[in-house]
């Protein structure tokens, strides 16, 4: 069983990527910078990890996926923390009611990845599912991949069941859409979300959205991460951590820029209130986030001394980047 008419694609980021996909299945018209921003796409969220790289963070919030679908006013089903066999079920109906389905996945756990680090959550989405006399297969959109990937269930039950003793927890979180109307007028969702992304940063626990317990966040969590740089040094394996942290700013879909250029697009793309400046404003933090993570990895492959002088260099430009854009969320707030 496969849903009709999905169309798969790849893109830059996998949550907004999907959203654009969900965006051509349903005929909402928006590509994926518009997708990105519309969800208030741009966060910060900064942790500790019990295994390699031991430290980590991501440049966008937790609740993407979902922000975009209420701030646009679509209906939608979403579950999380449910036991696998009540997740799957639930996976299974939405596929068999022809829906297109929003997983949550830990990357170790998909065979199709081949890789023995963690990294979760990674959005992508359950198009399709086949039940064969050997196993049960499900059919899978990654951003990552120019074609549909096919799993064993239980590949895809590993990683939608991570712990946060191996990486972010997945939960067997998923989410499909139940009514596709769009609801609100796109102008009246770009303000609403650029407003809400400019509030989560500032102060993540006023924000529309709970960010959960997990991790320091918005702002905060940039700063921690800042403050918490030149210590990497005594990290298991630093120059892995380093390397892992380049590859959160301007690889492992990030869009580049640690996300601020999905961001900057997003600005480019749509019709806002809040003037060429800011868009420009958007653009140059881009560009300095992109200098953080050339910072990170040129420290990754010093040695020690260089590494040393590379993560306290890093720490003072993603304090500078702290700086930049916490002017520029009040200014968003301003107009």
């Amino acid at each position: 069983m496969r849903v009709p008419d999905y169309e798969h694609g790849t893109g830059r980021h996998c949550g907004s990527t999907s959203l654009r996909n969900l965006s051509r299945f349903h005929g909402w018209g928006f590509d994926e910078p518009t997708c990105f921003g519309l969800a208030s796409g741009l966060g910060f969220t900064y942790f500790d990890l019990p295994t390699p790289p031991h430290r980590a963070f991501f440049g966008r919030p937790p609740f993407l996926e979902r922000a975009f679908l209420e701030t646009l006013g679509i209906g939608y089903d979403r579950r999380a923390g449910e036991d696998w066999e009540t997740a799957w079920a639930g996976i299974k109906a939405h596929l068999d009611a022809g829906r297109p389905v929003l997983v949550f996945a830990d990357i170790y756990h998909l065979d199709y990845f081949g890789t023995d680090t963690h990294f979760s959550p990674h959005a992508l989405l359950a198009v399709g599912y086949e039940e064969t006399s050997e196993d049960v297969f499900v059919h899978l959109s990654d951003s990552e991949f120019p074609e549909e990937q096919r799993v064993p269930v239980d590949s895809l039950r590993r990683a939608l069941s991570v712990s946060s003793e191996e990486s972010y927890p997945t939960e067997n979180r998923y989410l499909a859409v139940t009514d596709p109307e769009v609801r609100v007028p796109v102008g009246e969702a770009v303000r609403t979300a650029t407003e809400s992304t400019a509030r989560y940063m500032l102060d993540p626990q006023s924000g529309a959205y709970d960010p959960g317990g997990f991790g320091v966040h918005g702002l905060t969590g940039v700063r921690a991460f800042a403050a918490d740089l030149p210590t990497w040094t005594e990290l298991p394996d630093p120059r892995w951590t380093t390397r892992f942290a380049y590859q959160n700013v301007e690889r492992r879909g990030t869009g580049g820029g640690a996300f601020r250029g999905l961001q900057r697009d997003f600005f480019r793309s749509v019709d806002h209130p809040y003037g060429e400046a800011v868009t420009e404003e958007m653009a140059a933090i881009a560009d300095d986030w992109t200098a953080v993570g050339a910072t990170l990895r040129d420290a990754s492959e010093a040695d020690d001394a260089g590494l040393e002088r590379g993560l306290r260099a890093a720490s003072a430009s993603v304090e500078a980047c702290a700086d930049r854009e916490a002017a520029l969320y009040r200014s968003l707030l301003d107009v």
